[in-house]
């Protein structure tokens, strides 16, 4: 079972999107929890969290210490993090079976985004996964996977992983900036 985490940096209206999305992985029984993250709880972000059933952890700092946050409250090992606004576009629910029947702890898996915008937007989008595997440092508009044991003190993934590419494409239901 997986552990969602929502790293929220400002109250977005893609949340409601995001948590309604992963309502099916909570029925299929893939997703245990969720965990909502942010500095500042807004009365609708409460409303909405509430209303799903996530957790929620005010915390401070960048993206990495809210996702380092998050997974202290969570109660799977394994982790789920999503921008609030992605959105699976696919068979995501049996991708995720098939990547934790399989996965070892220092697998970490990374979410291809769905092209949107000009033809370098959807080029960019395609390049990010593999960027993630190069740098050891996932775009924070990836969904990664990840193993609470592969997650650093330092509040990044540790060195000496394998990075895997999940199948499933996931929407960015965000404005675009």
């Amino acid at each position: 079972m997986i552990s969602l985490i929502l790293p929220l940096t400002h109250d977005e209206p893609a949340l409601l999107e995001t948590l309604s999305a992963c309502v099916a992985g909570v029925a299929e029984g893939v997703i245990r929890d969720a965990v909502l993250v942010t500095p500042h709880l807004s009365e609708s972000m409460e409303r909405m969290s509430d209303a799903a059933g996530c957790k929620v952890v005010v915390s401070e700092g960048p993206r990495n210490a809210l996702i380092s946050a998050g997974g202290q409250a969570a109660r799977s090992d394994w982790w789920l993090v999503l921008t609030p606004g992605m959105i699976p576009g696919g068979p995501w629910l049996s991708d995720l079976n098939s990547h934790l029947a399989m996965a070892e702890p220092d697998d970490i898996g990374v979410m291809r985004l769905s092209a949107r915008g000009s033809f370098m937007d959807g080029l960019k989008a395609g390049c990010l996964p593999a960027l993630a595997r190069l740098t050891g440092k996932p775009d924070p508009r990836l969904g990664l996977l990840i193993h609470r044991s592969m997650w650093g003190d330092n509040h990044q993934p540790k060195s000496g992983r394998h990075w895997v590419t999940l199948p499933t494409q996931w929407h960015d239901r965000r404005k675009a900036g």
